[in-house]
């Protein structure tokens, strides 16, 4: 999940800075390949700046956390994870723990230096 949300908040960033209709991006992603359950629930809450949680930012870093340890007592290195982790700890630090995971681009927009 936590990559499938950085996969959203890219190609959202990359259409408004490409200069397209993000909504329209969105709706002609929606029903192919490119779709996905987090576009679902989530892009039309980001165009409409709702951060609100449905999922705690402070929830999604704990759970991450405890795949970071399993994974790592079994051995097993998951890069994908490592990067879902590290963006949500950012977003966290950057004080949106009690703001629902799409606020995720908030933290990605500040880092790109973009306005969400």
């Amino acid at each position: 999940i936590g990559t499938t949300m950085i996969g959203l908040m890219e190609g959202m960033l990359y259409a408004k800075e490409a200069g397209l209709d993000v909504n329209q991006v969105i709706q002609a992603v929606r029903g192919g390949a490119a779709g996905s359950r987090s576009l679902e629930l989530y892009a039309e809450r980001i165009l409409k700046k709702d951060f609100e949680p449905g999922f705690f930012v402070d929830h999604f870093v704990k759970d991450l956390g405890i795949c970071m340890s399993e994974s790592e007592r079994m051995g097993l290195d998951f890069p994908g994870l490592a990067l879902a982790n590290k963006m949500y700890e950012k977003t966290q630090e950057d004080g949106f723990g009690l703001k629902g995971t799409q606020a995720l681009m908030l933290t990605m927009a500040k880092l790109l230096k973009r306005d969400s």
